[in-house]
């Protein structure tokens, strides 16, 4: 069996507004916000025909491009998590160890790196109001431009907690079995589920921890336990 990672493209996500911000009506809301000096030099880039050029071909192509998705924390004990993203409680939370510094990981699959998304109603126009303006405005500034529109939302999915891989193309990625650290089941996946998950596990020799979610004395607490031995 061999691992992959899904990064879907902008169009699959299930937030509409998610990574289709429009870039120009921010650079200008920010213009709108700005005085003195700043905003003398925001009018001055938007004014670039180059900049014009730039921001157009960056709108066109982020359609392209891949995010994988994860928690940044594992969100194990989040009810509202497992609801959203585990088939109610009847799916599984797969815990991987992704390396933040890795040539070996990063490059060949041409990921940017690991982006944990902030949370705002206008986190881009604040980006271009607090841009450090220097001559590598067209080339350094933009590529930091382009990591921060693929890595924003808005405030509502903070309980999230998201963090980002992203790459210049959407679809399937290899990935290591090492990097698969931990399975979680949910509070209802089926007993034939576990049963074939474990099977796959052990046939393919994948070296994983395994727990279950389980409730608490709590009304609404769920927490995760530990599987020490499978039931044959």
């Amino acid at each position: 069996m061999h691992g992959h990672l899904y990064f879907a493209s902008p169009d699959k996500l299930n937030d509409p507004f998610d990574c289709k911000i429009d870039i120009e009506k921010s650079l200008t809301k920010a213009i709108s916000q700005s005085s003195g000096s700043e905003k003398e030099t925001l009018k001055r880039i938007i004014g670039y025909v180059e900049v014009q050029e730039l921001i157009n071909q960056i709108q066109k192509e982020i359609k392209n491009y891949g995010i994988f998705s994860g928690s940044h924390s594992p969100a194990l004990n989040s009810s509202l998590m497992w609801s959203h993203y585990a088939d109610s409680h009847r799916g599984v939370c797969l815990i991987y160890a992704i390396p933040t510094e890795s040539e070996k990981f990063y490059k060949p699959n041409q990921i940017f790196g690991i982006q944990n998304v902030k949370y705002g109603s206008n986190k881009l126009t604040e980006w271009f109001m607090e841009l450090p303006f220097n001559e590598n405005i067209h080339n350094e500034a933009f590529t930091e431009m382009i990591r921060t529109l693929l890595a924003i939302k808005d405030i509502c999915w903070q309980y999230e907690d998201e963090v980002r891989m992203i790459r210049k193309t959407f679809g399937t990625v290899p990935i290591d079995k090492s990097y698969l650290q931990h399975i979680c089941f949910g509070l209802d996946t089926a007993k034939d589920e576990i049963k074939l998950i474990r099977e796959i596990i052990n046939k393919f020799d994948y070296n994983v921890g395994f727990s279950r979610i389980q409730r608490t004395d709590d009304d609404f607490g769920i927490k995760a336990i530990d599987i020490v031995s499978f039931p044959s």
